[in-house]
């Protein structure tokens, strides 16, 4: 029998946990499974039908405290199910899920989402840090709900996640429910010289660059990352190198930026380097027979740093 894909939310009340939920019950992706939704928490919204049209899963009501191995294996038994939503009461650290509740063998976690209103975030993370440092300890991803592209500041919104998980995949959601890109919001100052891109964002400035080569050729910015000698180079060049999580973490893989310099005797090979230059482009194969323009950069100059806190990178 497949896995049980189990899609854990928690988020303080009325954040929108229960819409979300509905949302993704009623897409496409859990038609064809047997869904049940362990709600712990009640809120504005509801499990109604008319909140999933043209899905028909099965609703648990309970307390938090409820939630233990007699309750999980018994809904093993009865529905044997494929996929599993619980919303937890964002009064209750997950830690008493994640920590104390056993669930059947072949249930397997597929996410742990934080819902956040960001309209009340602000007030709400100055005053219960401890809870959203709880949240973020123990999720994989964030859903910031109802953001105001003109009156919330994205960047900071995100730094503030990821200054307690770098791992967290971010999502911004709009009023209207559609999804902002983080791209339009870059937690980098393109119009700085040069622009400084800090440690973490190395993969977020990767991948904008790899859609975006107007926005970033001819651009002069600094980049930190461990400088790595290929041989085919001929010491006209290094690549600095990043560790990056693509999807799991048994899927962790090495990045990197090729930098055009004279690499003479004495350069710090393997070292951590901050390295400034002006971004430029090639084109590359892209594997599929067609070509790709992959940004590099040409090297002004470059200082030995400290190697990250954390030396993987991420793409959000």
């Amino acid at each position: 029998m497949d896995d049980c894909l189990v899609y854990f939310f928690t988020g303080f009340l009325d954040s929108g946990k229960t819409s979300v939920i509905c949302s993704w019950i009623g897409g496409e992706n859990f038609r064809n499974r047997k869904v049940v939704v362990i709600n712990t928490e009640e809120g504005e919204e509801e499990y109604i039908p008319e909140n999933y049209e043209g899905a028909n899963p099965v609703i648990i009501n309970c307390d938090t405290d409820d939630v233990d191995k007699d309750m999980t294996f018994d809904i093993e038994s009865k529905y044997q199910p494929g996929v599993v939503f619980i919303e937890w009461n964002g009064s209750v650290s997950p830690a008493e899920f994640f920590e104390k509740v056993d669930v059947p063998e072949r249930w397997a976690l597929a996410a742990a989402v934080v819902v956040i209103d960001a309209s009340t975030y602000g007030e709400y993370f100055k005053n219960m840090q401890t809870f959203f440092a709880d949240y973020f300890r123990y999720g994989d991803t964030v859903i910031f709900n109802r953001v105001n592209e003109e009156k919330d500041n994205i960047p900071k919104l995100r730094g503030s996640v990821k200054a307690v998980n770098p791992g967290m995949s971010i999502n911004f959601l709009g009023k209207d429910n559609k999804i902002i890109r983080i791209e339009d919001h870059l937690p980098f100052d393109l119009k700085q010289d040069p622009c400084h891109i800090a440690a973490e964002d190395f993969g977020l400035f990767y991948t904008d660059a790899m859609d975006n080569m107007k926005r970033y050729n001819g651009k002069r910015i600094s980049l930190i990352g461990q400088a790595v000698i290929l041989r085919e180079f001929n010491g006209r060049a290094f690549v600095l190198q990043r560790q990056a999580y693509t999807c799991c973490a048994a899927d962790i893989q090495m990045m990197g930026v090729l930098c055009f310099y004279d690499c003479k005797p004495g350069f710090p090979v393997n070292q951590w380097l901050k390295v400034t230059g002006q971004v430029r482009y090639f084109e590359d194969d892209d594997g599929q027979g067609g070509k790709v323009n992959v940004p590099c950069l040409t090297v002004e100059n470059y200082a030995l740093t400290s190697k990250p806190d954390n030396d993987v990178i991420y793409f959000n």
